[in-house]
């Protein structure tokens, strides 16, 4: 039977069976420039999706029709062959009965492809130039089911999402878990578990310290064997989590976590009582603190005028009409006031997703290595011969190349005196037998290097080569790719052959058969979209590390396992849990423990290092008093001990040193002490990060002794300095394993401080929003969010699933089943956070998509701007010149990156950028077109790019009040002293100092001041302590004076805006509160027409319909209609710089009326403070 009766084969077989007809999917995706067609089988009653990806539907060869009787058959041919097999695997199908893959099978034709990602034998090298398709993946799928009815579970996050989108004042996090607080949760549980005739509940707290900071973190667990009467709720034990200042904060903050939980669980009832208020409320009452207004906000702002030009008013009005909006009018006997408010935020919606088609839960796709199939691209081999050898063809080639091959001695010596050898027989036998193996080597006993060879070695020498494809994950880039180098090394191979890497910007594929790929866990991830097939063995290294990621994948793994027995899943790692996996791979889980090769290391403390080298540091420079009352962290603060039994010249020099500055001159000291002794060898020196790794660079460069360009001019090469660091591209990392002959010493500056980090880390899981997570889950089509997680080695709480999907629900990425929208189809694939990537889309339609790009871009690595000196902590004149005439750090970012292409920092950042582009126009199908307005940005590009840096980045907007100093709008429930921020929605604002990064060009110079020309600022990320502790916002929110010294936060990446622009794109509350006076989220008082401020916010239902409807059909982005062009010329004119404007002096440096009183006793105003505040601490 000839193959091309593929398709009728497999339609005759499950009409006998009376399984019902197959369904094909043919999608077309382009990958490199090049476009092949996805074909997807799914047959009713079987979970398995056949893949077939083939150049064309129909055959495309590139090889003259006279040396092939036949060409290739189409995607949906491979389709069917691949779940042909799958049914033999299951056992329902024989092997023979299936048509063979011949030559003389497949159908002819003369046409040419570009495509060249299969061509010629896969014994060459896969070649750098893969870099850009690596990373792609196409999309993946499951069953065409039929909608089932809505769960309860679905029906509930519905409820409250629609409950919560009816009023902007409440409290969203409350709301969200029933009324459950910190203040109602402890009592609420103890009377639950009394009820139960339960054991009081345990805490286990322990105290943890960083940077001077003391956080107490507060663990409990409670047994609960009625859990398991709830439906699709398999566990009997409910875990919280809590931290604080203070155990009794911790606690409360553990105690909240489980009564939410319980509430969601329908075991407990929402809170009825009566709220308790704020203890700052009621402190501010009782101890009558002046500049407080607690009907409003308490830092008075002055108000902001705002004058539109009629003519841009009536078009405004005039759009909005014409879209179907009717803004919010107001009549005589409206008279809104303070006390009185009215909205002008309409609940109109002009468009919105539709709700996608359910799927059931399902399974990543795997299949062992078959023929005519590459795993590493997941698609069909389109070319010969390779696609027509059969696999033990293949295996007998994979040997001979292998026999061929010139052993070299010394890394053959080198393999031999690894401890890991003694187990090779072990692991190979072990692997075998074994679904997962467990792996437990110290460091240096080889196992990440030999482990994965020892099982390549013994497939290809058994005359089995082809049935081996394994992929290792490494956590960090530069372990997968140096690892993938030496394997390379040790087989006398390039890269490209049997071995490989792939991580992120940058990847070369092995050959399709006998082949090690060496990955990130996040590749590793992205590539189970189109399922695993080919592939043999997983191996996971580092697994104790814990990342969410890894955690993902464990439990993708395990669900494979049971349902595929030939999948085999090795984890290794040096300080693994045993138990713990042994029990989460259900108790068969055989272990291999090994001894590793350590080294002595002798340790000196810093007074050993300043008395044997008898350095002595200069005193230190005295601070100008303005910067002294602006420094965020304790500068001065010294915590070193001295026994008794020192030199007071010891002494001295441990007072000169800083605890918070680089002790260069220290450095210095040992670098030449060790140049001075003449020993051998490279010096690693482990800084805290980017900043400080080019600081101490930057020195030794221009160091006469240690300054490389100075020897190397001379002819007298003695030092290489180089940096380590993870936003290096690779082929700077790959510098530090270069050698540089004997006359060369290598100093390595390398990211690091391995003193802070605890001995076994907390599961990533348990501390982290899971926006991204339950994206991934609804992409994979793995089923419930909650259920899939509930599966995890450490399961998050359920209060913290519950508060993503509904965050999700509410930015459209999730629609009211809980399935992902167009939207969240995308978001799910952009490898940034959902927020920033909705702006993304919003920003390609509007026609800035790539200036959007490439701020997301930038924003995922270190500032590019780094001081020269120690003494320059501010931006030079000529780094603030990238900005030009804009107060703006994205935009001189984005000009930075448009003059130095070829740096290894903005080299990365344009990869990243890349990335985002590739997968914003081959997986979701806008045009490249689209994203080339970097090349010609204009004015009013980069005034929409600010507005949309407010959708992107909201509720991070401060004012600005001189100097560095601004203040924060904090949206949060404040209860009993813990933050917890949600970014979606405003509920509660409050205000708080802060201060400009010293790295922003809205910094001035030393002792100078300017004024902006808005106070309206909106910033990218927030920099505080470590823990948010509650003296800490005691002091932000209790300390009218500004001589009392806090450790405040620090706002990075600032760009000046208007507030139009925050009225567009930013504010959740918008009120009238008197005549011509608007105020935004309780705070911010802008003095316009109220017609035109209500025409302006009805412009926010246009602008989610455009959103929509660039999602459901991004190529109708090349032919805008009308009035989506009207709409992006009405957002670029009231974007403008010309709406910029002050809003007056300040009446004080603190805002408050209280200061300007000629009767103001300070003193006393002091003395309430401090009342007030030990009162707090006692609460």
């Amino acid at each position: 039977m000839d193959l091309k009766d593929i398709k009728g084969f497999l339609y005759g077989w499950l009409g006998k069976q009376k399984i019902g007809a197959p369904q094909y999917t043919i999608n077309a995706v382009t990958r490199g420039g090049t476009q092949r067609f996805k074909c997807e089988l799914r047959v009713p009653g079987h979970n398995y999706v056949g893949l077939g990806n083939s150049l064309n539907k129909k055959v495309r060869v590139s090889y003259p029709s006279c040396l092939f009787k036949n060409g290739f058959q189409d995607a949906g041919t491979n389709a069917a062959l691949d779940f042909c097999n799958y049914l033999v695997r299951q056992g329902l199908l024989k092997s023979s009965d299936i048509p063979a893959l011949e030559a003389s099978s497949l159908q002819a034709t003369t046409v040419t492809t570009a495509d060249d990602s299969n061509r010629g034998s896969f014994f060459m090298a896969g070649g750098s130039e893969e870099a850009k398709c690596e990373e792609k993946y196409a999309g993946g799928g499951s069953a065409g089911w039929k909608r089932a009815p809505p769960s309860a579970h679905d029906q509930y996050v519905t409820q409250k999402a629609e409950e919560i989108a009816q009023s902007e004042s409440v409290d969203l996090k409350a709301e969200i878990h029933g009324g459950w607080t910190m203040d109602n949760s402890k009592k609420a549980l103890n009377e639950f578990l009394q009820k139960l005739r339960l054991p009081p509940i345990g805490y286990n707290t322990q105290l943890k310290e960083a940077n001077n900071c003391r956080t107490y973190v507060a663990e409990a667990s409670i047994y609960l064997p009625s859990l398991r009467k709830l439906k699709n709720y398999f566990v009997v034990e409910i875990f919280g989590r809590g931290q604080g200042s203070s155990k009794k904060v911790a606690e409360a903050g553990c105690s909240t976590t489980i009564v939410r939980q319980l509430f969601h669980l329908r075991m407990l009832s929402e809170f009825k009582g009566e709220r308790k208020k704020s203890a700052v409320t009621m402190v501010r009452a009782r101890y009558c603190i002046s500049g407080f207004d607690d009907n409003s906000s308490y830092f008075k702002l002055p108000e902001i005028p705002i004058l539109i030009p009629p003519s841009l008013a009536e078009r405004v009005k005039k759009h909005v009409l014409n879209s179907g909006v009717t803004p919010v009018s107001f009549t005589e006997e409206d008279n809104p006031t303070q006390e009185r408010p009215k909205s002008l935020l309409t609940n109109c919606k002009l468009d919105q997703f539709p709700d996608s088609k359910a799927a059931p839960p399902g399974n990543i796709s795997w299949a062992p290595p078959m023929q005519n199939w590459n795993a590493w691209r997941a698609s069909n081999i389109d070319e010969p011969p390779l696609a027509f050898m059969s696999l033990p063809e293949i295996s007998a080639k994979l040997r001979g190349l292998e026999e061929s091959k010139a052993v070299n001695a010394s890394m053959a010596a080198c393999r031999e005196k690894l401890p890991v050898l003694q187990f090779r027989d072990e692991i190979l036998n072990t692997v075998a037998a074994n679904r997962v193996t467990l792996i437990k080597g110290e460091t240096g006993c080889g196992k990440s290097t030999q482990v994965v060879q020892y099982l390549q070695d013994s497939f290809i020498w058994s005359g089995h080569g082809a049935e081996f494809n394994a992929f290792v994950s490494q956590p960090r880039r530069i372990s997968a790719i140096s690892l993938a180098e030496r394997v390379a090394s040790e087989r006398g191979e390039e890269l490209g052959e049997s071995i490989g890497y792939g991580v992120r910007f940058d990847s070369i594929s092995p050959r399709p058969y006998g082949a090690v790929m060496f990955c990130t866990v996040g590749v590793l991830l992205r590539k189970m979209e189109s399922g695993l097939r080919g592939i043999s063995h997983i191996i996971i290294d580092e697994i104790h590390e814990r990342d969410v990621n890894t955690d993902f994948i464990l439990i993708v793994l395990r669900e494979m396992l049971r349902e595929y027995a030939d999948l085999r899943v090795i984890l290794m790692s040096a300080t693994i849990d045993t138990k713990m996996f042994i029990e989460f791979f259900g108790g068969v889980c055989p272990v291999i423990e090994m001894k590793g090769r350590t080294f002595p290391v002798q340790h000196f403390f810093l007074e050993d290092i300043l008395r044997m080298l008898r350095y002595m540091p200069p005193p230190p420079e005295k601070r100008r008093k303005e910067d002294a009352d602006l420094e965020v962290d304790e500068k001065d603060k010294n915590l070193n001990i001295l026994t008794g039994d020192v030199s007071p010249e010891l002494k001295v020099a441990m007072a000169n040193l800083s605890e918070k500055e680089i002790p260069l001159g220290v450095i210095e000291a040992i670098l030449t002490d060790i140049a001075t002794r003449g020993e051998a060898g490279s010096v690693l020196v482990f800084l805290p990060g980017w900043n400080e790794i080019m600081l101490v660079m930057n020195f030794l460069n221009n160091h006469p002794e240690f300054c490389y360009r100075v020897y190397f001019l001379a002819n007298q090469s003695k030092y290489v300095i180089l940096p380590l660091h993870s936003q290096l591209t690779g082929a700077e990392q790959r510098k530090v394993f270069d050698h540089y002959g004997d006359r060369m010493r290598k100093y390595i500056s390398i990211f690091g401080e391995t003193h802070r980090l605890e001995q076994h880390r907390t599961a990533e899981i348990l501390r982290t929003p899971l926006h991204e997570v339950a994206l991934t889950i609804k992409l994979l089509r793995l089923g419930s969010v909650g259920d899939f997680l509930e599966k995890a080695l450490e399961a998050p709480p359920y209060d913290m699933i519950v508060e993503s999907e509904t965050m999700l629900q509410s930015i459209g990425a999730l629609d009211r089943h809980l399935e992902l929208t167009s939207l969240g189809q995308i978001l799910a694939r952009l490898p940034i956070e959902p927020m920033i990537g909705r702006t993304i889309v919003m920003g390609v339609a509007l026609g800035i998509g790539s200036l959007l790009c490439d701020i997301a871009a930038a924003s995922s690595f270190s500032s590019p701007f780094v001081p020269r000196e120690r003494s320059h902590t501010r931006l030079s004149s000529s780094q603030r010149a990238y900005a030009g005439d804009r107060w703006s750090d994205h935009i001189a970012l984005h000009c930075l990156n448009s003059h130095y292409c070829l740096h290894f920092i903005t080299l990365n950042i344009r990869g990243a950028k890349r990335q985002l582009i590739d997968v914003l126009t081959n997986q979701c199908g806008f045009e490249g077109e689209l994203f080339t307005d970097w090349m010609s940005a204009s004015e009013s590009d980069y005034d929409l790019l600010l507005s949309l840096l407010i959708a992107a980045y909201y509720p991070n907007i401060c004012y600005y009040r001189g100097k560095r100093k601004v203040l924060v709008f904090f949206f949060y429930i404040f209860t009993n002293f813990v933050m917890h921020f949600y970014l979606s929605k405003v509920y509660t604002l409050e205000q708080a100092s802060a201060l400009v990064s010293k790295s922003s060009v809205l910094t001035p110079f030393q002792g100078d001041n300017f004024e902006l020309p808005s106070p309206l600022i909106v910033f990218s990320e927030k920099v505080g302590p470590t823990f948010l502790n509650r003296d800490f916002f005691l002091l932000l929110l209790l300390a009218p004076l500004q001589g009392l010294r806090t450790r405040v936060i620090s706002c990075k990446q600032l760009s000046v805006i208007s507030g139009v622009q925050l009225l567009l794109f930013g504010c959740r509350k918008i009120e009238c509160v008197g005549k011509d006076l608007i105020r935004m989220d309780d705070m911010i008082t802008l003095k316009m027409d109220v017609s035109v401020a209500a025409s302006i916010v009805a412009l926010r239902p246009c602008i989610e319909a455009m959103l929509v409807r660039s999602c459901l059909n991004p190529e109708s982005l090349m032919a805008a209609s009308e009035q989506d062009r009207e709409l992006c010329s009405l957002l670029r004119e009231l974007s403008s710089r010309r709406f910029y404007a002050s809003g007056g002096p300040m009446k004080d440096d603190l805002l408050t009326d209280a200061a300007l009183d000629p009767n103001y006793d300070f003193h006393s105003q002091y003395a309430k403070i401090t009342a007030a505040f030990n009162a707090l601490k006692t609460l």
